[in-house]
């Protein structure tokens, strides 16, 4: 916390009072959240905490929390704002639970509040509460589970969305629409580091064409798998936070001169087989990590894809979607999140051979791993640093540039302006995006 932060001191009176706020379900949004503010600060929690815990702007939080120290509980006499067309939407909400209409009144279904892009009518969120109260051992883990087997949550792959529920409730807790029971763990925005060693070597290793003949991309699956491309992400990468969103695939990028198995080659994973044939001077890939004793003799490059983007202005305009077909349909766009060269490895044309043979493998594993194919691929290049040349030459197209957006104001300026860099995996990516219920057969 900031020295400002810190000199906040509320009386046993007032801090009743702030409690009282931040429970309710009648004060409204704007009240309920610059309570929980306060309660936090005088916690000691961070402002990129309380962030997290309120979704409130970074310099909104500063902002009241200098004002409450001078003004202390006249700051909630009156709101300085309107409620926000979402805010308005959740108090609308909480008026009707809190006096609620006959069973069979339009309002149970007619009343509704989004979160993480799926609508909940009132109906829904008594129901979510009435599984809370009936289930008071219940932890937040399972309470996710449960809204999921309730409202059929389910990935491509017939798996259950944990993780996007466990986010929905934490925001209708937010919201006070709901009260969670206390969390049994922190939340940590800081990545859990390995202790894996990198194999790091004394000198630069450098390679012709010839010396990397084929290439493989192992997906990162196992455990030590895993820890390596962490490791790898965290101490070579620019951005070394290695945390991936939503459906992702790691790859652990792998050459040599000579085909791992030569010829027609199977490979079991579990109780799949799949069957590849090496080609001189492409890429040969693999379904499974189970390759220790045949991957090509050099680790030379990371790659990352996960969530794509929720909304991007020019990435949209290309693609030609309205907003309610991006939000149906975005989940057949996959952001390439991480690439990594690694540092000692030197060869010509390495980046752009890595990319074009990785187009050539993604749509496979990703339906193997989601039971979907992906039909676009985004990624994003920060100019100043970096031209985005191995992009353009994989054929990746240049469709715009970000605008530079930070939540904290102070900082916009600052933010790095990045070149969005996109890639088409089926010839008719358009017309799949943009159908109201996209054929995945089509993406095949």
């Amino acid at each position: 916390m900031s020295e400002k932060n810190q000199r906040i001191k509320c009386s046993e009176e007032q801090i009743e009072n702030l409690k009282k706020i931040a429970s309710s379900t009648t004060a409204g949004i704007w009240r309920i959240k610059r309570a929980k503010i306060i309660l936090g600060a005088l916690e000691g929690r961070s402002v990129s905490r309380l962030v997290l815990e309120v979704r409130v702007p970074p310099d909104t939080i500063k902002k009241f929390l200098e004002r409450f120290a001078k003004e202390k509980m006249k700051v909630f006499e009156k709101p300085n704002r309107r409620p926000t067309s979402r805010e308005a939407s959740v108090e609308r909400m909480l008026a009707l639970l809190e006096e609620p209409p006959p069973a069979r009144s339009r309002k149970w279904k007619d009343v509704t509040v989004r979160y993480i892009g799926q609508d909940f009518s009132a109906r829904a969120i008594k129901e979510i509460r009435d599984l809370i109260a009936a289930n008071p051992e219940y932890p937040r883990a399972e309470i996710a589970r449960q809204l999921c087997l309730i409202f059929g949550l389910y990935q491509s792959n017939g798996k259950l969305k944990i993780t996007a529920a466990s986010i929905i409730l934490k925001r209708m807790d937010m919201d006070n629409v709901i009260f969670l029971p206390l969390a049994t763990r922190i939340w940590s925005t800081k990545p859990v580091r390995t202790s894996l060693a990198v194999p790091e070597p004394r000198e630069t290793m450098v390679f012709d064409s010839g010396d990397l003949e084929q290439l493989q991309f192992i997906p990162a699956r196992t455990k030590r798998g895993s820890s390596l491309w962490n490791s790898l992400v965290e101490r070579y990468h620019y951005i070394p936070s290695y945390r991936l969103w939503g459906a992702q695939m790691k790859y652990l990028v792998y050459g040599g001169k000579h085909p791992a198995i030569p010829g027609k080659t199977t490979v079991e994973n579990g109780n799949k087989t799949f069957e590849r044939k090496s080609r001189r001077n492409q890429a040969i890939t693999w379904n499974t990590e189970d390759l220790d004793g045949h991957r090509g003799e050099h680790l030379l490059a990371v790659l990352g894809f996960g969530a794509a983007s929720w909304r991007l202005r020019s990435r949209d305009e290309y693609i030609g979607w309205s907003d309610e077909l991006r939000s149906k349909n975005l989940k057949l766009v996959v952001n390439n999140v991480r690439f990594l060269v690694l540092p000692w490895v030197r060869s010509p044309n390495l980046a752009s051979r890595i990319l074009g043979g990785i187009t050539r493998q993604l749509s496979t594993d990703w339906q193997e791993r989601y039971n979907y194919r992906p039909v676009l691929l985004e990624t994003f290049v920060q100019l100043g640093n970096f031209r985005g040349t191995c992009y353009r030459a994989a054929n990746w197209i240049q469709v715009g540039t970000t605008q530079g957006y930070g939540l904290d104001k102070k900082h916009k300026e600052n933010t790095p302006v990045k070149a969005i860099f996109l890639y088409p995996l089926h010839r008719n990516f358009r017309r799949i995006l943009c159908k109201a219920q996209p054929l995945l057969q089509e993406t095949k």
